[in-house]
């Protein structure tokens, strides 16, 4: 790779290093062996993080197994992973944009209820299902019934016989 901030003919100079990766907005996140490469005429560095989507759902994952409460920050992490506004995730949640925010910038402790809700917000939108939770919340499209009647199929399956 030829540096193009300058004009130098030569190929960089790569190596690899540990970097800590605060453009998350983590400050705690550690990537090891990230390839580098810096031009000698010039100094400027360029860094290859590979494919950044999976990096990101990786610490999403880590995060989601976290065994203390998750911070104002790391859920302002999982908020962008699934990519919603804060307005969006204050209906998607049901608490207020502004209850969001204070959280998220540390003016407000996080609740265990919260923290919750969020790793099963962040969960229900990782795997594969045959409905969006999210969609069904933020559309205000979820289902509207009284009862729910399941039948039990030959096999021992339970099915839906209808909603009322």
């Amino acid at each position: 790779m030829k540096c193009s901030n300058c004009e130098n003919k030569n190929e960089l100079k790569t190596t690899k290093i540990s970097y800590k990766y605060k453009d998350c907005g983590l400050e705690n996140v550690t990537l090891i062996g990230v390839t580098t490469m810096k031009c000698n005429k010039c100094g400027e560095e360029y860094f290859n993080f590979g494919d950044i989507e999976n990096l990101h759902r990786k610490i999403a994952e880590i995060l989601l197994q976290k065994a203390d409460l998750l911070t104002g920050r790391e859920i302002k992490f999982l908020r962008k992973h699934l990519g919603y506004s804060g307005a969006m995730f204050a209906h998607l949640t049901g608490y207020a944009h502004e209850t969001i925010s204070r959280i998220e910038n540390a003016k407000q402790e996080v609740a265990e209820a919260f923290d919750r809700l969020v790793r099963f917000a962040v969960a229900n939108k990782m795997p594969d299902r045959d409905y969006d939770l999210h969609d069904l919340i933020l559309k205000n499209k979820g289902r509207h019934f009284l009862r729910i009647e399941l039948s039990q199929s030959k096999n021992g399956s339970w099915l839906e016989k209808g909603a009322a």
